[in-house]
Protein backbone atom coordinates (compact mmCIF):
# COMPACT_ATOMS: atom_id res chain seq x y z
CA UNK A 1 0.00 0.00 0.00
CA UNK A 2 1.14 3.74 -0.41
CA UNK A 3 2.43 5.43 2.29
CA UNK A 4 -0.63 8.13 3.49
CA UNK A 5 0.51 11.82 2.49
CA UNK A 6 2.66 13.55 5.30
CA UNK A 7 0.54 16.89 6.51
CA UNK A 8 3.23 19.11 5.10
CA UNK A 9 2.40 17.39 1.70
CA UNK A 10 -1.29 18.09 2.16
CA UNK A 11 -0.99 21.49 2.67
CA UNK A 12 1.60 22.23 -0.10
CA UNK A 13 -1.28 20.60 -2.17
CA UNK A 14 -4.18 22.55 -0.75
CA UNK A 15 -1.46 26.11 -1.55
CA UNK A 16 -1.10 24.91 -4.82
CA UNK A 17 -4.51 24.20 -5.39
CA UNK A 18 -5.64 27.56 -3.70
CA UNK A 19 -2.99 29.30 -6.38
CA UNK A 20 -4.45 27.58 -8.73
CA UNK A 21 -7.83 28.71 -8.25
CA UNK A 22 -7.22 32.39 -8.01
CA UNK A 23 -4.96 32.20 -10.92
CA UNK A 24 -8.47 30.94 -12.88
CA UNK A 25 -10.84 33.88 -11.04
CA UNK A 26 -8.43 36.75 -11.79
CA UNK A 27 -7.90 35.53 -15.63
CA UNK A 28 -12.12 35.04 -15.75
CA UNK A 29 -12.28 38.13 -14.36
CA UNK A 30 -9.89 39.95 -16.38
CA UNK A 31 -11.84 38.46 -19.57
CA UNK A 32 -15.16 39.98 -18.36
CA UNK A 33 -13.34 42.95 -17.47
CA UNK A 34 -11.44 43.54 -20.72
CA UNK A 35 -15.20 42.61 -22.66
CA UNK A 36 -17.11 44.77 -21.17
CA UNK A 37 -14.53 47.38 -21.34
CA UNK A 38 -14.14 47.12 -25.17
CA UNK A 39 -17.96 47.33 -25.71
CA UNK A 40 -17.75 50.38 -23.64
CA UNK A 41 -15.28 51.70 -25.94
CA UNK A 42 -16.55 50.93 -28.96
CA UNK A 43 -19.75 52.70 -27.20
CA UNK A 44 -18.07 55.62 -26.66
CA UNK A 45 -16.23 56.25 -30.15
CA UNK A 46 -19.63 55.36 -31.68
CA UNK A 47 -21.15 58.31 -29.92
CA UNK A 48 -18.13 60.84 -30.43
CA UNK A 49 -19.56 63.65 -32.43
CA UNK A 50 -16.68 64.23 -34.98
CA UNK A 51 -12.97 63.68 -35.22
CA UNK A 52 -10.42 65.96 -34.65
CA UNK A 53 -7.37 66.32 -36.17
CA UNK A 54 -3.91 65.22 -35.51
CA UNK A 55 -1.34 67.68 -34.39
CA UNK A 56 1.69 64.90 -33.31
CA UNK A 57 2.11 62.24 -31.03
CA UNK A 58 3.69 60.82 -27.96
CA UNK A 59 4.82 57.49 -27.12
CA UNK A 60 5.10 55.90 -23.54
CA UNK A 61 6.29 52.98 -22.10
CA UNK A 62 9.18 52.11 -24.90
CA UNK A 63 12.12 51.85 -22.37
CA UNK A 64 14.44 50.23 -24.76
CA UNK A 65 12.89 50.23 -28.61
CA UNK A 66 13.36 53.92 -30.33
CA UNK A 67 10.39 55.33 -30.68
CA UNK A 68 11.07 55.72 -34.56
CA UNK A 69 10.23 52.30 -34.84
CA UNK A 70 7.52 52.89 -33.38
CA UNK A 71 6.44 55.76 -35.08
CA UNK A 72 7.19 54.82 -38.74
CA UNK A 73 4.48 51.78 -38.51
CA UNK A 74 1.99 54.53 -38.60
CA UNK A 75 -0.92 55.56 -41.81
CA UNK A 76 -1.40 58.58 -39.61
CA UNK A 77 0.32 61.70 -40.12
CA UNK A 78 -0.10 64.74 -38.82
CA UNK A 79 -2.78 66.85 -40.06
CA UNK A 80 -4.79 63.82 -41.12
CA UNK A 81 -8.43 63.43 -39.79
CA UNK A 82 -8.20 60.87 -36.96
CA UNK A 83 -10.76 57.37 -37.35
CA UNK A 84 -11.58 54.50 -35.64
CA UNK A 85 -10.45 52.40 -38.50
CA UNK A 86 -7.27 53.82 -39.11
CA UNK A 87 -6.32 53.93 -34.86
CA UNK A 88 -7.05 50.25 -35.01
CA UNK A 89 -5.04 49.91 -38.26
CA UNK A 90 -2.00 51.15 -36.80
CA UNK A 91 -2.15 49.55 -33.70
CA UNK A 92 -2.19 46.53 -35.38
CA UNK A 93 1.04 47.16 -37.47
CA UNK A 94 2.95 48.50 -34.84
CA UNK A 95 2.15 44.52 -32.77
CA UNK A 96 2.95 42.94 -35.59
CA UNK A 97 6.72 43.79 -34.82
CA UNK A 98 6.59 41.38 -32.36
CA UNK A 99 8.77 43.61 -30.04
CA UNK A 100 5.22 44.37 -27.86
CA UNK A 101 2.68 42.58 -25.66
CA UNK A 102 0.07 45.19 -25.85
CA UNK A 103 -0.34 48.22 -27.83
CA UNK A 104 -2.99 50.92 -27.30
CA UNK A 105 -3.58 54.25 -29.05
CA UNK A 106 -5.57 57.03 -27.00
CA UNK A 107 -8.77 58.45 -28.92
CA UNK A 108 -7.50 61.88 -28.26
CA UNK A 109 -10.14 63.93 -26.37
CA UNK A 110 -11.50 66.80 -27.83
CA UNK A 111 -9.37 69.84 -26.38
CA UNK A 112 -6.46 67.34 -27.58
CA UNK A 113 -5.31 66.29 -31.24
CA UNK A 114 -2.20 64.59 -29.72
CA UNK A 115 -2.80 60.77 -30.06
CA UNK A 116 -0.79 58.83 -27.15
CA UNK A 117 0.51 55.62 -28.12
CA UNK A 118 1.34 53.05 -25.13
CA UNK A 119 3.64 49.97 -25.35
CA UNK A 120 4.14 46.99 -23.08
CA UNK A 121 7.38 45.85 -24.53
CA UNK A 122 8.87 42.09 -24.42
CA UNK A 123 11.36 40.19 -23.08
CA UNK A 124 14.36 40.50 -26.13
CA UNK A 125 16.97 38.69 -24.99
CA UNK A 126 16.95 35.05 -24.01
CA UNK A 127 18.54 31.69 -24.53
CA UNK A 128 15.66 29.67 -26.06
CA UNK A 129 15.29 25.83 -25.63
CA UNK A 130 14.60 24.65 -29.13
CA UNK A 131 12.38 21.45 -29.53
CA UNK A 132 9.90 20.51 -32.15
CA UNK A 133 9.05 18.69 -35.23
CA UNK A 134 10.38 18.96 -38.42
CA UNK A 135 7.90 19.76 -41.49
CA UNK A 136 4.72 19.08 -39.38
CA UNK A 137 5.60 15.65 -38.87
CA UNK A 138 5.34 14.27 -34.73
CA UNK A 139 7.22 11.72 -35.60
CA UNK A 140 10.43 13.64 -36.58
CA UNK A 141 11.59 15.36 -33.22
CA UNK A 142 14.73 17.89 -33.01
CA UNK A 143 16.34 19.74 -29.93
CA UNK A 144 18.75 22.17 -28.94
CA UNK A 145 19.67 25.91 -27.60
CA UNK A 146 19.72 28.67 -29.48
CA UNK A 147 20.34 32.65 -27.98
CA UNK A 148 18.31 35.24 -29.81
CA UNK A 149 17.81 38.79 -29.53
CA UNK A 150 14.68 40.56 -31.14
CA UNK A 151 15.53 44.16 -30.55
CA UNK A 152 18.93 45.18 -30.27
CA UNK A 153 20.30 48.30 -29.71
CA UNK A 154 16.10 49.09 -29.27
CA UNK A 155 16.08 49.27 -33.05
CA UNK A 156 14.48 46.17 -34.03
CA UNK A 157 17.72 44.74 -35.30
CA UNK A 158 17.44 41.00 -34.46
CA UNK A 159 20.94 38.39 -33.64
CA UNK A 160 20.18 34.93 -33.21
CA UNK A 161 22.86 31.67 -33.04
CA UNK A 162 21.65 28.14 -32.35
CA UNK A 163 21.63 24.52 -32.96
CA UNK A 164 19.91 21.44 -32.79
CA UNK A 165 20.20 17.69 -32.57
CA UNK A 166 17.97 14.76 -33.43
CA UNK A 167 16.06 14.75 -36.94
CA UNK A 168 17.92 17.18 -39.67
CA UNK A 169 20.39 18.61 -37.04
CA UNK A 170 21.28 22.33 -38.12
CA UNK A 171 23.23 25.07 -37.14
CA UNK A 172 22.97 28.73 -37.98
CA UNK A 173 24.02 32.47 -37.24
CA UNK A 174 21.98 34.94 -38.65
CA UNK A 175 21.29 39.26 -38.16
CA UNK A 176 18.98 41.40 -39.65
CA UNK A 177 18.47 45.06 -39.37
CA UNK A 178 15.40 46.54 -40.81
CA UNK A 179 17.21 50.67 -40.27
CA UNK A 180 20.42 50.88 -42.37
CA UNK A 181 21.67 54.00 -43.30
CA UNK A 182 18.97 56.40 -41.44
CA UNK A 183 16.61 57.47 -43.64
CA UNK A 184 17.23 56.61 -46.73
CA UNK A 185 14.91 53.31 -45.61
CA UNK A 186 17.29 50.52 -46.53
CA UNK A 187 17.59 47.28 -44.36
CA UNK A 188 19.37 44.16 -44.53
CA UNK A 189 20.35 40.52 -43.19
CA UNK A 190 23.04 38.40 -43.44
CA UNK A 191 23.69 34.56 -41.94
CA UNK A 192 25.48 31.11 -42.21
CA UNK A 193 23.80 27.79 -41.88
CA UNK A 194 25.25 24.23 -41.83
CA UNK A 195 21.87 21.24 -41.87
CA UNK A 196 22.55 17.83 -42.56
CA UNK A 197 18.56 16.78 -43.74
CA UNK A 198 17.54 13.65 -44.21
CA UNK A 199 16.35 13.77 -48.48
CA UNK A 200 13.20 14.23 -49.64
CA UNK A 201 13.19 13.05 -53.03
CA UNK A 202 11.82 9.71 -53.87
CA UNK A 203 13.62 10.08 -57.19
CA UNK A 204 16.61 10.78 -55.60
CA UNK A 205 16.34 7.87 -53.31
CA UNK A 206 15.94 5.21 -56.05
CA UNK A 207 15.06 1.42 -54.85
CA UNK A 208 18.04 2.27 -51.83
CA UNK A 209 17.82 3.04 -48.69
CA UNK A 210 17.66 7.04 -48.20
CA UNK A 211 20.44 8.89 -47.96
CA UNK A 212 21.39 12.50 -45.93
CA UNK A 213 22.37 15.98 -47.41
CA UNK A 214 24.88 18.42 -46.12
CA UNK A 215 24.22 22.22 -46.80
CA UNK A 216 26.29 24.72 -46.26
CA UNK A 217 24.83 28.31 -46.86
CA UNK A 218 26.41 31.88 -46.66
CA UNK A 219 23.97 34.34 -47.47
CA UNK A 220 23.06 37.96 -47.52
CA UNK A 221 20.43 40.74 -48.48
CA UNK A 222 20.02 44.72 -49.35
CA UNK A 223 16.89 46.13 -49.72
CA UNK A 224 14.91 49.73 -49.64
CA UNK A 225 11.15 50.19 -48.23
CA UNK A 226 9.56 53.00 -49.82
CA UNK A 227 6.69 53.37 -47.56
CA UNK A 228 4.78 51.46 -45.06
CA UNK A 229 3.42 48.41 -47.27
CA UNK A 230 6.24 48.33 -50.11
CA UNK A 231 9.86 47.20 -50.33
CA UNK A 232 12.36 45.62 -53.05
CA UNK A 233 15.67 43.83 -52.71
CA UNK A 234 18.52 42.33 -54.03
CA UNK A 235 19.71 38.61 -52.45
CA UNK A 236 23.10 36.54 -53.16
CA UNK A 237 23.99 33.45 -51.61
CA UNK A 238 26.75 30.73 -51.63
CA UNK A 239 25.49 26.70 -51.40
CA UNK A 240 27.52 23.60 -51.07
CA UNK A 241 25.75 20.72 -51.22
CA UNK A 242 27.19 16.97 -50.99
CA UNK A 243 25.41 13.74 -49.90
CA UNK A 244 26.42 11.44 -47.44
CA UNK A 245 25.71 7.98 -49.88
CA UNK A 246 26.73 9.76 -53.59
CA UNK A 247 24.81 8.26 -56.60
CA UNK A 248 24.57 9.35 -59.98
CA UNK A 249 21.77 12.14 -59.92
CA UNK A 250 21.88 13.07 -56.45
CA UNK A 251 24.29 15.72 -57.27
CA UNK A 252 24.42 17.48 -60.62
CA UNK A 253 28.33 17.28 -60.60
CA UNK A 254 29.96 13.72 -61.00
CA UNK A 255 32.18 14.32 -57.54
CA UNK A 256 28.54 14.85 -55.40
CA UNK A 257 29.67 18.27 -54.16
CA UNK A 258 27.58 21.00 -55.93
CA UNK A 259 29.06 24.16 -55.37
CA UNK A 260 27.21 27.44 -56.63
CA UNK A 261 26.85 31.06 -56.48
CA UNK A 262 22.92 32.44 -56.58
CA UNK A 263 21.72 35.93 -57.93
CA UNK A 264 18.11 37.00 -56.59
CA UNK A 265 15.69 39.91 -56.96
CA UNK A 266 12.53 40.41 -55.43
CA UNK A 267 9.47 43.09 -54.13
CA UNK A 268 6.43 42.88 -52.06
CA UNK A 269 3.41 44.98 -50.90
CA UNK A 270 1.62 43.92 -47.37
CA UNK A 271 -0.84 46.10 -46.16
CA UNK A 272 -2.19 42.93 -43.61
CA UNK A 273 -3.42 44.08 -40.23
CA UNK A 274 -1.85 41.49 -38.25
CA UNK A 275 0.52 39.22 -39.52
CA UNK A 276 0.09 36.41 -37.06
CA UNK A 277 -3.48 36.60 -37.54
CA UNK A 278 -4.59 38.54 -40.32
CA UNK A 279 -8.18 39.29 -41.01
CA UNK A 280 -8.41 42.21 -43.48
CA UNK A 281 -5.57 43.63 -45.80
CA UNK A 282 -3.37 42.63 -49.05
CA UNK A 283 0.20 40.70 -48.87
CA UNK A 284 1.33 39.95 -52.74
CA UNK A 285 5.35 39.26 -52.93
CA UNK A 286 7.24 37.75 -55.76
CA UNK A 287 10.77 36.74 -56.81
CA UNK A 288 13.13 35.83 -58.93
CA UNK A 289 16.93 33.81 -58.63
CA UNK A 290 19.22 32.47 -60.54
CA UNK A 291 21.41 29.72 -59.45
CA UNK A 292 24.30 29.22 -60.88
CA UNK A 293 26.37 31.81 -61.53
CA UNK A 294 29.70 31.33 -63.37
CA UNK A 295 29.79 28.31 -64.84
CA UNK A 296 29.13 24.72 -62.44
CA UNK A 297 26.89 21.95 -62.53
CA UNK A 298 23.59 23.90 -61.53
CA UNK A 299 22.15 26.29 -64.01
CA UNK A 300 18.57 27.26 -62.74
CA UNK A 301 16.14 29.56 -62.21
CA UNK A 302 13.52 29.88 -59.29
CA UNK A 303 10.60 31.86 -59.46
CA UNK A 304 7.90 32.23 -56.55
CA UNK A 305 4.79 34.13 -56.39
CA UNK A 306 2.83 34.46 -53.57
CA UNK A 307 -0.17 36.30 -53.10
CA UNK A 308 -2.70 36.48 -50.14
CA UNK A 309 -5.87 38.74 -49.38
CA UNK A 310 -8.16 39.05 -46.17
CA UNK A 311 -11.49 40.92 -46.25
CA UNK A 312 -13.32 42.02 -43.19
CA UNK A 313 -17.14 40.67 -43.28
CA UNK A 314 -19.78 42.24 -40.54
CA UNK A 315 -19.65 41.05 -37.36
CA UNK A 316 -16.12 40.58 -36.77
CA UNK A 317 -16.05 37.52 -39.74
CA UNK A 318 -13.23 37.32 -42.12
CA UNK A 319 -12.28 35.70 -45.62
CA UNK A 320 -8.69 34.72 -46.42
CA UNK A 321 -7.99 33.60 -49.68
CA UNK A 322 -4.57 32.89 -50.71
CA UNK A 323 -2.55 31.69 -54.54
CA UNK A 324 1.04 30.34 -54.69
CA UNK A 325 3.09 29.25 -57.50
CA UNK A 326 6.69 28.21 -57.16
CA UNK A 327 8.38 27.13 -61.00
CA UNK A 328 11.96 26.00 -61.70
CA UNK A 329 13.42 26.48 -65.04
CA UNK A 330 16.78 25.33 -66.86
CA UNK A 331 18.37 22.82 -68.21
CA UNK A 332 18.29 20.81 -65.12
CA UNK A 333 16.73 20.66 -62.00
CA UNK A 334 18.82 19.36 -58.75
CA UNK A 335 16.52 17.08 -56.90
CA UNK A 336 17.30 19.00 -53.81
CA UNK A 337 16.04 21.72 -55.38
CA UNK A 338 12.43 20.93 -56.11
CA UNK A 339 9.19 21.73 -54.83
CA UNK A 340 6.63 19.85 -52.12
CA UNK A 341 3.40 19.77 -50.75
CA UNK A 342 3.45 17.51 -47.09
CA UNK A 343 6.46 19.03 -45.73
CA UNK A 344 6.14 23.29 -45.19
CA UNK A 345 3.35 23.53 -47.71
CA UNK A 346 0.11 20.96 -46.77
CA UNK A 347 -2.77 20.64 -48.57
CA UNK A 348 -5.26 19.86 -45.55
CA UNK A 349 -7.42 16.84 -46.54
CA UNK A 350 -3.76 15.98 -47.86
CA UNK A 351 -1.89 16.84 -44.79
CA UNK A 352 0.33 13.84 -44.39
CA UNK A 353 0.71 13.41 -48.12
CA UNK A 354 3.97 14.08 -49.75
CA UNK A 355 3.92 15.16 -53.41
CA UNK A 356 7.35 16.05 -55.65
CA UNK A 357 7.65 18.22 -58.57
CA UNK A 358 10.20 20.48 -60.30
CA UNK A 359 7.01 23.09 -59.57
CA UNK A 360 4.44 23.49 -57.75
CA UNK A 361 0.97 25.33 -57.23
CA UNK A 362 -1.85 26.07 -54.70
CA UNK A 363 -5.07 28.16 -54.08
CA UNK A 364 -6.35 28.12 -50.43
CA UNK A 365 -9.57 29.71 -48.85
CA UNK A 366 -10.52 30.08 -45.31
CA UNK A 367 -13.77 31.85 -43.43
CA UNK A 368 -12.54 32.80 -39.91
CA UNK A 369 -15.34 33.28 -37.38
CA UNK A 370 -14.84 35.26 -34.05
CA UNK A 371 -16.09 33.08 -30.87
CA UNK A 372 -13.59 34.74 -28.57
CA UNK A 373 -12.13 37.57 -30.41
CA UNK A 374 -8.81 39.04 -29.20
CA UNK A 375 -8.89 40.60 -25.78
CA UNK A 376 -5.60 41.30 -23.51
CA UNK A 377 -5.80 39.57 -20.26
CA UNK A 378 -3.43 40.88 -17.53
CA UNK A 379 -2.03 38.62 -15.01
CA UNK A 380 0.28 40.10 -11.77
CA UNK A 381 0.62 36.70 -10.53
CA UNK A 382 3.41 36.42 -13.13
CA UNK A 383 6.65 37.35 -11.56
CA UNK A 384 8.88 39.06 -14.34
CA UNK A 385 6.84 41.85 -16.20
CA UNK A 386 7.43 41.37 -19.46
CA UNK A 387 5.23 38.13 -19.44
CA UNK A 388 2.11 39.40 -17.62
CA UNK A 389 0.02 40.37 -20.18
CA UNK A 390 -1.56 38.19 -22.40
CA UNK A 391 -3.16 38.44 -25.86
CA UNK A 392 -6.02 35.76 -26.54
CA UNK A 393 -8.37 34.59 -28.61
CA UNK A 394 -10.24 31.79 -30.40
CA UNK A 395 -11.66 31.72 -33.74
CA UNK A 396 -13.49 28.98 -35.78
CA UNK A 397 -13.04 28.48 -39.17
CA UNK A 398 -14.07 26.75 -42.59
CA UNK A 399 -11.79 26.39 -45.18
CA UNK A 400 -11.35 24.97 -48.43
CA UNK A 401 -7.35 24.30 -49.98
CA UNK A 402 -6.17 22.84 -53.07
CA UNK A 403 -2.39 22.29 -54.74
CA UNK A 404 -0.38 20.78 -57.41
CA UNK A 405 2.43 19.79 -58.49
CA UNK A 406 4.66 19.50 -62.07
CA UNK A 407 7.82 18.35 -64.20
CA UNK A 408 8.95 20.51 -66.82
CA UNK A 409 7.90 18.19 -69.55
CA UNK A 410 4.08 18.12 -68.04
CA UNK A 411 1.80 20.80 -68.26
CA UNK A 412 0.03 22.26 -65.08
CA UNK A 413 -3.76 21.06 -65.36
CA UNK A 414 -7.04 21.27 -63.13
CA UNK A 415 -6.97 16.91 -63.25
CA UNK A 416 -3.57 17.36 -61.07
CA UNK A 417 -5.04 19.02 -58.49
CA UNK A 418 -5.42 17.12 -55.26
CA UNK A 419 -8.18 19.23 -52.83
CA UNK A 420 -9.58 18.98 -49.21
CA UNK A 421 -11.78 21.06 -47.30
CA UNK A 422 -13.13 21.43 -43.54
CA UNK A 423 -13.02 22.98 -40.15
CA UNK A 424 -11.06 23.83 -36.95
CA UNK A 425 -10.69 26.04 -34.17
CA UNK A 426 -7.67 28.47 -33.78
CA UNK A 427 -6.05 29.14 -30.34
CA UNK A 428 -4.62 32.57 -30.44
CA UNK A 429 -1.88 32.82 -27.15
CA UNK A 430 0.88 35.30 -26.18
CA UNK A 431 3.91 36.37 -28.43
CA UNK A 432 1.89 35.26 -31.41
CA UNK A 433 1.53 31.48 -31.42
CA UNK A 434 -1.03 30.36 -33.16
CA UNK A 435 -2.55 26.60 -32.38
CA UNK A 436 -5.03 25.19 -35.00
CA UNK A 437 -7.44 22.16 -34.47
CA UNK A 438 -8.52 21.07 -37.92
CA UNK A 439 -10.77 18.20 -39.37
CA UNK A 440 -10.50 17.82 -42.97
CA UNK A 441 -11.54 15.39 -45.93
CA UNK A 442 -10.05 15.11 -49.35
CA UNK A 443 -12.12 15.08 -52.73
CA UNK A 444 -12.82 11.07 -51.73
CA UNK A 445 -14.19 11.77 -48.30
CA UNK A 446 -11.49 10.89 -46.36
CA UNK A 447 -11.01 12.29 -42.97
CA UNK A 448 -7.80 13.38 -41.03
CA UNK A 449 -7.43 15.56 -37.94
CA UNK A 450 -4.60 17.95 -37.78
CA UNK A 451 -2.91 19.54 -35.15
CA UNK A 452 -0.08 22.47 -36.37
CA UNK A 453 1.42 25.30 -35.37
CA UNK A 454 1.46 28.93 -36.89
CA UNK A 455 -1.87 30.43 -39.14
CA UNK A 456 -2.42 28.14 -42.41
CA UNK A 457 -1.46 31.55 -44.34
Amino acid sequence: MPAPASPGASEKGLAVARHAVSLILVLFAEFLFATISRAQLDSARTAMPSAPVVSGFAVMGNDITKAEIILRELTLQPGDTVSVEEIEYSKNRIYSLNLFNRVDITWPPMDSTVLLIEVDERWFLYPVPLAGIVDRNWDQWYYGLGVKHENVRGWNEKLFGGFVLGYNPWATVSYSNPWIFGKQHMFMDAGFAWSRVVNKSRISQGEGPNFDEIHYRVNSSIGKRFDNFRSVWITAAWDLVTVSDHQAGRTLSEDGRDSYVSLGIGAKHDTRDLVEYPTEGLFAGASITKKGLGGGSVDMVTTVMDVRAYHLLPYGLSIGLRAFGIVGSGPAIPNYEHAYFGFSERIRGHFHRELEGESAAGMFAELRIPIVPRLYVHVPQVPVRQFRTWKLGLYGAVFTDAGMVWERKDRPTLERMHRGSGVGLHFLFPYGVVFRVDRAWDEEGRGEWILDVGVAF
